[in-house]
């Protein structure tokens, strides 16, 4: 985490500094110890690791393709909201069956709530975005440390296109940033990125807000590969 958060950091300061100026400087020891308290069990090491790097970013803006990194007290309030709202899901469910008492049995087996309908405690949020979480899967498994995604909506994937780790995909980033290349066993390709004349990234030209035409058009070129010589 350290060599990709440092391959990016000097990616940024040199091609796109207004973007770098979006990182919040990293977490305080104690932040993160606190937040290991409220979550019953150790952060991921890669999501501790980058969190003392930065201590997320700002909401508005991906600088990382994809994510809107959370700080820590973001990660704990997402944890704890979902928390909240599987639990409400939980006891809604339970008055459902209550009510339902005496139906044919059939239909109570096809109602029956799954394990874990909406969200898992050993999920741990990394970025937001409109209600919607980028998360680290920490249940016990084959598939402990995979970086997936989980829906306002009770919708996820942890499947096709999840990376293995946090860190795989910061690993990425940063290849692509220094060699134009996706990095070995990546499960998909980022947007390409653009650098505007003030600075600002953009993962992918997708003309919005007051931004009509071309990138060329609005003063943004492809981001170049690498630093300089």
């Amino acid at each position: 985490m350290a060599d990709s958060w440092a391959r990016i950091d000097a990616w940024l300061a040199v091609h796109a500094p207004a973007a770098a100026a979006r990182l919040n400087p990293g977490a305080d020891p104690a932040a993160l110890a606190a937040a290991e308290r409220v979550l019953g069990i150790p952060l991921p090491a890669d999501l501790a690791a980058s969190l003392a790097r930065h201590n997320g970013a700002d909401p508005d803006v991906e600088v990382l393709p994809d994510l809107r990194l959370l700080p820590v007290d973001g990660v704990v309030a997402q944890w704890e909201l979902r928390n909240q709202v599987e639990a409400e899901l939980r006891e809604d469910e339970g008055e459902g069956e209550d009510e339902g008492e005496g139906e044919d049995e059939g239909e109570d087996e096809a109602l029956a709530p799954q394990e874990h309908p909406y969200w898992d405690r050993l999920w741990i949020p990394v970025a937001h975005f409109q209600g919607d979480l980028d998360v680290i899967d920490m249940r016990p498994g084959p598939g402990q440390g995979r970086l997936g995604w989980s829906g306002h909506d009770g919708s996820g994937s942890f499947g096709d296109g999840a990376w293995p780790s946090f860190g795989a995909y910061l690993a990425a980033v940063a290849q692509v940033l220094m060699t134009g290349e996706a990095a070995p066993g990546a499960p998909g390709r980022f947007d390409d990125p653009y650098v505007g004349p003030d600075g600002e990234l953009l993962w992918g030209w997708l003309p919005t807000g007051g931004l009509r035409g071309t990138a060329e058009e609005n003063g943004y070129r492809r981001a170049p590969v690498g630093l300089p010589s």
